[in-house]
């Protein structure tokens, strides 16, 4: 399956995120873009390589257990690329095994829980960035010290302001967090992942899951111009 490229924007903290899973895939791409991140994605770790070369990301996260290449064999390939050298790898899993936890805690840079705290994972994603690169200059994620120009906050906008960032606060964490954990366990059962399904079960599960996504991405796009707006007065 052919991954997402950046599409050129500057001054935009960009992430590559490998997992076989679609589904794990588009949770964390709409997660991150809507804070402004640029994301690209893939479940080949090859052709993650080949992305990763090609647009070098800010930030490259990677699921440890994937069939025909562990994460570990992945990391070995890109540390072989010099300009990989300086890009943090973070490893996501549900778990890591007792015999490899040495192993993953010296080739990555650091690991993620599976499923990932939604509330939490914006700014565990701008951390690994700042602390792999040694940045400080990240004011949010997605903007590398960017000058907004916003000024002073009119004395009558500063109340609807604060009112729109309880909201965009609400959507992006209250609203995606029991969202993300159905589309999450519709997707597994519906992989037969907990026992076997009739084939009308799968159909109404894959409903499930697309209906989700479009709720996710509904939620995506009114995040992003919340964002925009507060971005737009500087209010922080």
């Amino acid at each position: 399956m052919a991954g997402r490229k950046r599409t050129g924007r500057k001054n935009v903290t960009t992430v590559l995120y490998i997992d076989d899973s679609t589904v794990e895939r588009e949770i964390v791409r709409q997660l991150l873009e809507a804070e402004g991140c640029e994301v690209m994605t893939t479940g080949d770790p090859q052709e993650g390589i080949g992305l990763a070369s090609e647009n070098v990301p800010d930030l490259i996260l990677l699921d440890l257990h994937m069939p025909g290449m562990d994460g570990c064999g992945v990391v070995e390939l890109m540390r072989k690329v010099p300009k990989l050298h300086k890009v943090p790898i973070v490893a996501l899993s549900a778990s890591i095994k007792e015999e490899e936890r040495e192993e993953v805690y010296a080739r990555f840079d650091g690991f993620l829980k599976k499923p990932i705290d939604v509330d939490a994972f914006p700014l565990e994603v701008k951390g690994y960035i700042r602390q792999g690169r040694g940045e400080t200059a990240v004011d949010t994620v997605g903007n590398k010290g960017e000058d907004t120009g916003g000024g002073d906050i009119p004395a009558d906008a500063v109340d609807a302001l604060a009112t729109l960032e309880k909201i965009r606060a609400i959507m992006s964490h209250d609203m995606r967090t029991p969202l993300t954990v159905m589309i999450s366990y519709a997707s597994t059962v519906g992989r037969e992942k907990v026992g076997n399904l009739t084939p009308r079960q799968k159909e109404m599960l894959e409903l499930v899951v697309e209906q989700g996504f479009k709720l996710d991405e509904l939620i995506s796009d009114l995040v992003r111009i919340a964002r925009e707006t507060l971005d737009g007065y500087g209010y922080e």
